[in-house]
């Protein structure tokens, strides 16, 4: 499991989706999937197929075997192999890089990696902000249960701003783990201290289903160019 990011579906239960890699079909995503149960840069083995809802190539669900209401038994379909191997998974993404987010709509991809030479992570206000103590005035309790658990009660929104082959990019960074120090800490400059560094960065992207031009990033990492060579390592 490469990356993660929380939402609520259809049914308005809340659950995530993950950035996967098969070694036949290259980086997928699989969703929805429970918030708990699976952990950050795990090996699962899991049944799934494809999403016919989701005409994009890279978009997969749990099987109807493991697809339980509300993920009930999940824990039972599920078997952890250990820990991914994470530097060689992020070896392969930079080798699969587009030279541009154009590039990516032009082979109409949905999930791709790119590499800016700078980045600058920053908060904006979040303009989808639901206050909940507001909610709570109109006695709306389950509204307010749902919504804790999704970006609208963030104050402020993660982004990053960056430069790839076709130009300046400003896009929202769809991190839990921003959100979560945010919840905690606040929305701190020093949320980015790991990323806002000199440097090359690789950046994952995911396109939206209904707007197939419209990206966000999930996740940015540190990469290097090896002394003896211009390939690109990470660090």
């Amino acid at each position: 499991m490469v990356a993660s990011r929380r939402d609520l579906h259809s049914a308005m239960r809340v659950s995530s989706s993950v950035l996967r890699i098969r070694d036949e079909l290259g980086f997928i995503r699989v969703y929805p999937l429970p918030l708990n149960g699976m952990k950050r840069w795990g090996t699962y083995e899991i049944e799934v197929e494809k999403n016919k809802r989701d005409s994009r190539a890279e978009s997969w669900k749990l099987s109807s075997y493991t697809r339980h209401d509300n993920f009930v038994g999940f824990e039972k379909d599920i078997i952890y192999l250990g820990d991914a191997n994470k530097e060689a998974i992020l070896q392969r993404a930079i080798f699969s890089c587009s030279p541009s987010i154009e590039e990516l709509n032009k082979q109409r991809k949905s999930v791709g990696f790119v590499i800016a030479p700078t980045i600058n992570a920053h908060w904006r206000e979040n303009e989808r902000y639901i206050n909940t103590r507001q909610i709570g005035m109109f006695e709306d309790v389950e509204i307010a249960d749902f919504t804790k658990y999704t970006k609208e009660t963030k104050e402020r929104e993660s982004r990053i701003v960056f430069r790839d082959g076709d130009g300046k990019h400003d896009l929202q960074l769809n991190d839990w783990q921003y959100y979560e120090y945010q919840r905690k800490f606040g929305a701190k400059p020093d949320a980015f201290r790991f990323i806002n560094t000199p440097g090359q960065k690789l950046i994952m992207l995911g396109n939206m289903f209904q707007y197939r031009s419209k990206w966000i990033a999930l996740g940015v990492f540190n990469v290097k160019t090896s002394k003896n060579t211009s390939t690109l390592m990470l660090f």
